[in-house]
């Protein structure tokens, strides 16, 4: 599946209910994991077998609390951009083995699948995403806000890398196979 559209994300956000205590961080973090938990491998470039992403959504609220109350939209940016974060880099993405880079063939197709990496470069191009709501006007309407715009965007930049062995039959293979940089969506 793919992630679910920019509307899905603002409605399912603006339904939240409001709370004056500390249980915004669970219910935040519960909203995100249920949009996350729709990512996987972009089918144009990877075909993945078993594909399970999960989410560390346990990290993702305790930071969520450290953070406090502030005017300054750039500290309150940077302080769910440094939580997201956190719980992308302490969350684990795995690939079974029988996908494939597109068009699969055995030199594309994993027999055996040694790692799966969630790319740091696209962490951070996600974490710079949202710093831009730094510069978000303050609004309303949680329907009108640029937090699950952004958050979105965040997860649509994120990558893995796969590497393992190929399908090569033997005497020449197998030989190592890797799929750098795939896009998940």
């Amino acid at each position: 599946m793919a992630l679910e559209p920019v509307g899905t994300w603002k409605s399912t956000l603006a339904a939240l209910p409001p709370v004056a205590d500390s249980s915004w961080a669970s219910a935040f973090a519960s909203w995100y994991s249920a949009r996350i938990a729709f990512i996987s491998p972009d089918p144009s470039v990877f075909a993945a077998v078993g594909f399970v992403f999960t989410f560390n959504a346990a990290t993702f609220q305790a930071q969520l609390l450290t953070l406090g109350p502030t005017d300054d939209p750039a500290a309150g940016a940077s302080g769910f951009a440094n939580a997201w974060e956190a719980a992308i880099l302490a969350s684990t993405a795995l690939v079974a083995p029988g996908s494939a880079l597109v068009p699969p063939s055995p030199p594309t197709t994993f027999s055996v699948v040694a790692t799966t990496v969630i790319d740091p470069t696209s962490v951070a191009a996600g974490k710079a995403k949202l710093l831009e709501l730094a510069a978000a006007p303050p609004v309303s309407d949680a329907n009108n806000s640029q937090f699950p715009v952004k958050f979105r965007e965040a997860t649509a930049l994120l990558s893995i890398t796969v590497t393992g062995t190929d399908s090569t039959p033997t005497p020449a293979g197998p030989l190592p196979l890797t799929a750098p940089f795939v896009p998940l969506n």
